[in-house]
């Protein structure tokens, strides 16, 4: 249908809770229904005059669309794929931010006092960030001083972690800014429809348990909020309408060039372009060209992107004159699956085991050093062991894990030695295993050095999915600035030229910690939809 608004609220189908909070983006749900709410209808798009033209309706386009329309601003969303969401409709919805209030029940146990105190003992690279590790000393100081036995957590230490995690190429400024506006972004899409989970946990990749998420545990529930506020907002939002090339007079962009979905050549002229396509994951020419880190990351490597991230925004962009940053740096995702199946993407109650029945990682690190443990196992493959405490904790229904097993997507053993026939590995090596991890948590430690612990496997029924890497997130792309403006190569901002979320670089550094994603787009997509209305 032409020009329809095909937002799908997908179900929470046995495979999306399966992958809880680590991404949803590893493997599409089995089912997708559409939302209950009216569909908006509406004709192609045709020649138009708008305040702001948004280029991509994921998160990030969106959170740019209710941010400009709710500052006075005509909207016009462009995408061109025939449902909205982008990755943030298939994320897990892992929402990294301090949050005290949330985060009050964790408690704080020597390992990850160490964790701080090993990262503000490193020999600053600059001013910045000999700055920032002044910041975090002085309220880590303040809060031993306190008492607490609470988890410590502050917008500047989750900005010393990201730095950390990006091997300190990330810029400071632009780190803060996500992380110093990660809570007010969650407070603002509160307002606007979010309904949040109240438990704050660690996903996959994330070092901190300061990862939150929607009650359905899915980006999707992102996309449906905020697409239902723009358009009460006045946001006109166009599917199956591909941008093709940026106008641009005098120096500033002032519209683009649209293919509608009659295959027509339209021109929208606007006062401010938000560029948010996304990153280039599923380009795989793209990959090949700018990769330098990765043995390889051509057609054997598959992608949990969806298939419009083609890094479109990238090519448009550096044609009126951007600069680009960072687009060697290209993250893999461990867990995309193979068996189909799996109970979440908590690292806090599960081990990673190989095919020998052994762990052989910190479950915990950072998702580069996950990957690369993975490709270096047998078959690139490995295996993610939960038990009922899991099960207990995410509310899986029963009938979908019965469905999982059944299907042979999950791994299910009333005993480890059950388990591990049932997933073909050596049961006197996996039973090893579990009761070293055992002695593990007892000690709060382990020879790989986590530091995020939960419980013993020692609740039966223990389950098992399998898992590969696959082409996860591209951190390079479009250079921005603290408002979210676009530079060129002299560093000057681009009038009329916005841009949000993966389309753009130099926030994660070589490596983007797990639960930064989504925040990154929301919290840029504010920031520039805002400026874009301001036309600041």
């Amino acid at each position: 249908m032409k020009g329809t608004k095909k937002l799908l609220c997908l179900t929470l189908s046995l495979v999306l809770m399966g992958m809880t909070a680590c991404s949803t983006q590893n493997t599409p749900a089995p089912s997708a229904e559409p939302s209950g709410d009216p569909q908006t209808t509406s004709a192609a798009l045709q020649d138009s005059d708008v305040d702001v033209l948004v280029i991509g309706a994921g998160g990030a386009g969106l959170s740019a669309a209710v941010s400009a329309s709710e500052n006075g601003a005509s909207v016009i969303v462009v995408e061109k794929m025939s449902i909205m969401g982008g990755n943030t409709l298939r994320s897990g919805g892992a929402f990294n931010s301090y949050d005290p209030e949330g985060q009050a029940s964790t408690k704080m146990d020597d390992s990850l006092k160490a964790t701080v105190e090993k990262l503000l003992a490193v020999e600053p690279i600059n001013d910045a960030h000999k700055q920032l590790i002044e910041d975090v000393q002085k309220q880590y100081d303040e809060y031993l001083a306190s008492g607490s036995d609470s988890l410590f957590d502050s917008p500047e230490w989750h900005a010393l972690q990201t730095l950390d995690a990006g091997d300190y190429i990330g810029n400071v400024d632009l780190i803060l800014t996500l992380t110093r506006n990660t809570l007010d972004t969650k407070k603002w899409l509160t307002t606007n429809g979010t309904v949040w989970d109240p438990t704050i946990r660690t996903v996959i990749g994330a070092l901190w348990n300061r990862s939150a998420q929607t009650t359905n545990g899915s980006g999707a529930d992102f996309i449906q909020a905020l697409s239902t506020q723009a358009e009460k907002n006045g946001a006109q939002i166009y599917l199956d309408t591909k941008a093709e090339s940026l106008l641009q007079e005098d120096g500033k962009v002032t519209g683009a060039t649209i293919t509608n979905a009659d295959g027509q050549t339209v021109t929208v002229n606007a006062k401010s372009v938000v560029m948010a396509t996304g990153g280039f994951a599923a380009n795989v020419d793209m990959r090949v060209e700018y990769n330098t880190e990765w043995a390889d990351l051509g057609e054997s490597i598959a992608t949990n992107n969806h298939p419009g991230a083609t890094g479109d925004g990238i090519v448009m962009g550096k044609a009126v004159g951007a600069d680009l940053v960072d687009m060697q740096w290209i993250q893999l995702m461990p867990l995309f699956p193979v068996s189909g199946g799996g109970i979440s993407g908590y690292v806090n109650n599960a081990i990673y085991v190989n095919k020998e029945g052994q762990r052989y990682v910190n479950e915990d690190n950072r998702r580069d050093v996950l990957a690369q443990g993975a490709l270096n196992q047998t078959d690139k493959l490995f295996f993610v062991i939960n038990d009922q405490t899991e099960i207990d904790s995410v509310q899986i229904p029963q009938d979908k894990l019965d469905y999982m097993v059944e299907a042979g997507m999950l791994f299910k053993g009333e005993t480890v030695e059950e388990l591990a026939e049932n997933m073909g590995v050596p049961a006197e090596n996996l039973k090893k295993t579990i009761e070293d991890y055992g002695k593990a948590v007892d000690a709060q430690k382990d020879e790989f050095g986590r530091s995020t612990w939960g419980a013993r496997l020692d609740n039966p029924p223990y389950y098992a999915a399998s898992y590969t890497p696959a082409v996860h997130h591209t951190m390079g792309g479009l250079k921005i600035n603290t408002e979210a403006q676009v530079l060129n190569a002299a560093g000057e901002a681009i009038p009329g030229f916005y841009a949000a979320g993966e389309v753009t670089g130099g926030i994660h550094g070589t490596n983007r910690v797990g639960g930064n994603a989504v925040p990154d787009a929301l919290v840029f997509g504010k920031i520039a939809g805002a400026n874009a209305a301001a036309q600041k």
